[in-house]
C-alpha cells in the first residue's frame, strides 16, 4: 500500500512550497506542474495549450448542460473527442494521479487529487487543504512577483475562483471545505514551515 498526501490551496498561501517540504522530509515524490507534463503527453495535447488550461474548467456552459456528468474520470469514446480541451486534460490527469498514486509514496498538490483517489484501492490517502488571510496571500505574491499590491490582489482573487470553478466543476464538491480534508492548516497564524512540520509529523507517527 502506498501513502499520498494531497495539498488543496488558495493561492498565495505556499501550499506548493509546503508540499515540497513535506515530499523533501519524507522521502516522498512530489508532484505539481509535473502531473500536467504527464497528462498533456498522455492526451496528445500541445505544450502551449497547457497554461491557458491548467486548474480551468471548461468554459462552455452549454456543454456542461448537455453532458450532465460532473464525474469524468472514466468517459471513453465517441464522447470523450467531442469534449472540450480541459475536460480531456483532467480525464488523462486524473488517469496520471492514480498512476503514480499506486506507485510510490508521494505528494500532489492541486488538481481536484483528493476527489479523483477516493476511491483508488490500497492508497492511504490524507487530504490536507492549505489557506491564509487574504493580505497575508497578497504580500507573499507581490514579494513573489515584484508587482504592485492592487495586481497581486487581483491575481489572488481571479486564482481563487479559478481554482473553485475548477473544482466543483469537476468533483460538484466546495472547494475548501473541511468536510472534503483530513487537515486544514492556516498558514498565516500557523507560519509556513510550522504548518509543514504538523504534517510531517503526523505522517511520522503513523509509522511508529
Amino acid at each position: 500500500m502506498t501513502r499520498v498526501i494531497t495539498i488543496g490551496r488558495q493561492y498565495g498561501s505556499a501550499g506548493h512550497d509546503i508540499g515540497q517540504m513535506v515530499a523533501e522530509a519524507l522521502g516522498y515524490k512530489f508532484y505539481d506542474k509535473e502531473l500536467v507534463e504527464m497528462a498533456a503527453k498522455k492526451s496528445n495535447i500541445s505544450k502551449e495549450a497547457i497554461d491557458d488550461i491548467d486548474e480551468k474548467a471548461t468554459s462552455s456552459f452549454l456543454y456542461s448542460l448537455a453532458s450532465g456528468n460532473y464525474s469524468l474520470r472514466g468517459i471513453t469514446g465517441p464522447l470523450y473527442y467531442e469534449m472540450p480541451l480541459n475536460d480531456k486534460l483532467f480525464i488523462a490527469q486524473s488517469q496520471v494521479i492514480k498512476d503514480v498514486a499506486s506507485r510510490d509514496n508521494c505528494v500532489i498538490v492541486g488538481r481536484c487529487a483528493d476527489y479523483v483517489l477516493d476511491d483508488i484501492q490500497n492508497v492511504d490517502l490524507l487530504n490536507v487543504f492549505i489557506y491564509a488571510d487574504q493580505p497575508f496571500r497578497i504580500k507573499r505574491v507581490k514579494e513573489a512577483f515584484n508587482i504592485t499590491e492592487k495586481q497581486a490582489k487581483d491575481r489572488v482573487v481571479k486564482t481563487d475562483k479559478q481554482r473553485r470553478i475548477y473544482y466543483s466543476y469537476y468533483s460538484n464538491r466546495d472547494w475548501g471545505s473541511m468536510l472534503n480534508y483530513d487537515m486544514c492548516l492556516n498558514t498565516c497564524s500557523l507560519g509556513i514551515e510550522t504548518a509543514a512540520n504538523m504534517i510531517i509529523n503526523y505522517i511520522k507517527g503513523l509509522d511508529k
